[in-house]
């Protein structure tokens, strides 16, 4: 094949559209492609001259500079001939020299890259919306709420290439929206008298439709009749292109932002670039109001704690120190006094007066508890410190007659706090508590592979189903006739447990009426 035939063959294939041109700038020749770039036929090219197809000065003397250069270069718009639209064209000439090497026109080589350049410029916008949130999120620990909305709505309008805009936001059940910020130059050149910033959505005319719609709105001739209008006053900014998408939270639209006057037609790529960006914004904004409730509440905390140590210091001073000064004088009167009916009103008097100082030492010790978030263990034996316990509570278990059965012998060794000791004493405690005179309590534990499992089964009335799985709860106790508490021994019980990352629980006895209450230790 000869190589005007393979040049031949590579012009009528070619992707790209091919054009030659002669000395007296006439077109002598195109491919197909160039003719569909060009959106003419090839007769309206062929044989016309060269600022008859490009009514462009500049293509016209960047194509005319190949008789001065080797090759030359043009980048840039193409209105075409139609007059709808303009594209983005790239062309690439090099002189054409005969066999004598004489220059003898030009062969151009053109490529529409309108799509390409769209590309280009979308990443562009993306990066800069993407640097916009970046400072917004930068900003907006400090920054006030007008000043966030303020920067986004000035960031919109470069994004758009607009020359003013808004941003509102709305009502919870989107019946009413509230301007929030507006351009400069609105607020300069709008003079309507007694400017309105609070608008309701059902007599607010083409403000309103992206909220009425739920969607995105493009007017790209404003002038124009529209049924959405419901026009301006006199004094209001004229509007040539107007475009507005709302912002939803899940289903509820909170805010809409509007741009205006764009040099060019609003697209989609507008709307995605507006849209993306309040969308940010708003994540931005809830973030902060989430943080500013999280420090509103630590504030609130730490105020609590304040509270919460001057009442510890007054359950401790204020209130332990005269109940121990009672008690010390009920203690020096029943020794002295002979009279059995007055003793027997002063031991009244000791019992309740007991009660209380049991209820202020519950209430110190939970305080503390509720505070400590970790706590060191050591290795001791667990069922030492369960006979240790049982011995202490000797007085009441002979004045109750009761028998307890303690099965289990030998060393177990634990990985605990010595705080565990409570546990086994408020349950134990509660065992006689509520057991009958004369009754049994078992204490027993089991190997339960990590665990030890410490069990304390009683033989009284036992707990009821509803009950259960409140019974850990602060102040939830069990109303039984004669017995008296604060509620707390058992949430002091399960905040301890839970200190140890172990289980504490509560079952039925199987040997009939009762409880078994348990809780699990670390093995050493």
């Amino acid at each position: 094949m000869s190589i005007r035939n393979e040049y031949s063959l590579i012009f009528r294939n070619s992707p790209h559209g091919i054009f030659h041109f002669n000395t007296n700038d006439v077109i002598t020749d195109c491919n197909e492609k160039m003719a569909n770039i060009l959106r003419l036929p090839t007769e309206k090219i062929i044989g016309y001259r060269l600022d008859e197809v490009f009514e462009n000065d500049l293509i016209f003397s960047s194509l005319k500079d190949v008789f001065f250069k080797k090759r030359t270069h043009y980048e840039g718009d193409l209105e075409l001939k139609d007059g709808k639209k303009s594209i983005k064209i790239k062309i690439d000439c090099s002189q054409n020299i005969s066999d004598d090497g004489s220059i003898v026109g030009g062969i151009c080589i053109a490529e529409d890259i309108t799509r390409h350049k769209k590309l280009e410029d979308a990443l562009k916008l993306d990066e800069s919306r993407l640097e916009s949130l970046l400072k917004l999120n930068m900003i907006s620990d400090k920054a006030t709420m007008q000043e966030i909305t303020d920067f986004v709505h000035e960031a919109a309008v470069n994004l758009t290439g607009s020359k003013i805009g808004y941003v509102a936001f709305l009502n919870e059940d989107e019946t009413v929206f509230t301007m929030h910020t507006w351009s400069n130059s609105v607020m300069k050149e709008c003079s309507v008298p007694n400017k309105k910033f609070v608008y309701p959505i059902e007599t607010t005319g083409l403000w309103g439709e992206p909220v009425r719609q739920r969607k995105p709105i493009i007017i790209n001739d404003y002038q124009s009749f529209n049924s959405l209008k419901k026009g301006y006053p006199p004094g209001h900014v004229e509007l040539e292109r107007y475009m507005s998408v709302p912002v939803f939270d899940d289903d509820r639209i909170v805010a809409t932002a509007g741009v205006g006057n764009k040099d060019e037609d609003y697209d989609r790529a507008d709307v995605r670039q507006l849209r993306l960006l309040m969308q940010g914004m708003w994540k931005i904004i809830q973030r902060k109001k989430s943080l500013e409730k999280l420090r509103s509440y630590a504030e609130e905390l730490e105020r609590s704690n304040e509270l919460k140590e001057l009442f510890l210091d007054i359950l401790r001073h204020d209130l332990l120190n005269p109940a121990g000064v009672v008690k010390g004088y009920i203690d020096l009167l029943i020794g002295q006094e002979k009279d059995h009916s007055k003793i027997q009103v002063l031991k009244t008097i000791e019992r309740n007066n007991n009660k209380v100082i049991k209820m202020i030492e519950d209430a110190s010790r939970f305080a503390k508890l509720d505070s400590i978030e970790d706590i060191e263990f050591e290795t001791f034996d667990i069922g030492l410190m369960l006979k240790n316990v049982v011995d202490s509570f000797s007085p009441q278990i002979d004045e109750k007659e009761m028998d307890v059965d303690f099965q289990s012998e030998g060393v177990y060794l634990a990985q605990a706090n010595p705080i565990i000791e409570e546990v086994f004493v408020n349950i134990f405690s509660n065992a006689i508590k509520y057991s009958p005179e004369k009754s049994r309590i078992i204490i027993d534990i089991l190997d339960a592979g990590k665990y030890w499992k410490i069990m304390v089964t009683d033989f009284g009335e036992g707990i009821d189903e509803k009950s259960k799985p409140f019974i850990f709860e602060r102040f939830k106790r069990m109303n039984k006739p004669g017995i008296k508490g604060t509620g707390l021994g058992l949430t002091i019980v399960k905040k301890i447990i839970d200190l140890h990352g172990t289980q504490v629980g509560v079952e039925d006895n199987p040997q009939g009426k009762g409880s078994v209450f348990w809780f699990t230790v670390n093995k050493a």
